[in-house]
This record gives C-alpha cells, structure tokens and sequence, in this order.
C-alpha cells in the first residue's frame, strides 16, 4: 500500500498540505517537477515563477507546495478547462513551458471505473472499498516511479505573463456595508455596490 512505500521527502510535504495521499495528487507532483525541470531550475525560488492551472481538483495542490505557485501570491491562475495541463513560467528568465499528463498513461477498465463511481457514491461495500484502496495505493506508487515520458508531455510554449499582484482602494458597498476593492465596484442608483448588491 501507498502507507508503507517511502515517499521522496519533498512529496511528503505535498501530502501534508493536501491532508491526505491520492493519485491525483501523486499526478500533480510528477507534473510540477517535471515542469520545473523543464525550466533548468532545481529550486523554485531561483525565478519568479508563475502557473496557469487548467483543472480545480487535486494536482493544483502539489504546483502550491513544489513550486510555491499560490493564488494568494499572484502566482496561481486557475483557467478551468477540465484538463490535467499546466503553463509555468519563469519571470525572471521569460521562459515557459506547458506540462500534461499522456492519455495513455491514464486508462481506467470499465470495471476499475464503476468501482471508483461506486466508492465516491458511498454504496461500496467494505470488500469493494478495500478492493479500491489497493488499486489505488498500486497505482501511486506506479506513478512515483515510472519515467516521466511514461506519464507526461511537457513542451516549450511562448507565454503572456499574467501582471503582477496589485493593491487596490477598497471602497465600502453603499448598501451592505462591505469593502470591495475597486475593479470589482459596481454602481447602482448612482451609488458605490458590490457585485451582489448591484444585481438586487
């Protein structure tokens, strides 16, 4: 199982923050690395690096912790197309590339995927849900081990560097009381509101 099998020390600490170890996860920190090796850097900190997300689910978690991309940094974007594919960029080097996950790689029976609809249902049953978690602790630890071109794509792109973190005037809502910083004030009866007030 996935409980026992030693971890790389950094990926520890991805599952620290994520608060528990999933594939998607392990495919989040495969990806980060591969992209950060792909920029010629060892160390997130050697370049102002940035990352366009095009998923919301697990594998952002890791691109925070490997290579310090937060929201709340300016260094986050999420651009949600479904896809397990990120652009990082290095400010400081002006270079980017754009890391996803191979088809191939990521397969399922129909059998593995009924099982996985099952359990996330919560109308497994505790031989099914058992069934699932060793599924899921092999895969893991494949996808710890298999050589990135097994797993991975990732590949030179040109990239529009998204603008720095601002801080705006926050004004308060003429109606509810709140600060809203300016780009999101909305007028409404000639008067300042936030986007909820401003649709009342």
């Amino acid at each position: 199982m996935i409980t026992t099998y030693p971890y790389p020390p950094d990926f520890q600490k991805v599952v620290d923050f994520h608060g528990h170890v999933c594939p998607g996860l392990v495919t989040g920190y495969r990806l980060a690395k591969a992209a950060l090796s792909a920029l010629g850097m060892k160390d997130p900190a050697e370049g102002d690096l940035v990352t366009i997300a095009e998923t919301d689910r697990c594998t952002v978690d890791a691109f925070q912790v490997v290579l310090g991309c937060t929201i709340g940094k300016g260094r986050l974007f999420i651009e949600n197309c479904g896809k397990q594919a990120f652009t990082v960029g290095c400010r400081k080097t002006q270079k980017a590339v754009r890391v996803v996950t191979r088809a191939e790689a990521f397969q399922y029976t129909p059998e593995g995927n009924a099982l996985t609809r099952k359990v996330m249902s919560g109308k497994a049953s505790n031989e099914e849900y058992l069934a699932f978690k060793a599924e899921q602790g092999k895969r893991m630890e494949e996808l710890l081990t298999l050589s990135d071109e097994t797993i991975l794509k990732v590949y030179p792109v040109a990239m529009v560097f998204p603008d720095r973190e601002t801080i705006f005037n926050s004004p308060s809502c003429e109606f509810c009381g709140e600060q809203i910083m300016e780009p999101w004030v909305r007028m409404r009866e000639g008067r300042i509101a936030c986007i909820a007030c401003a649709h009342d």
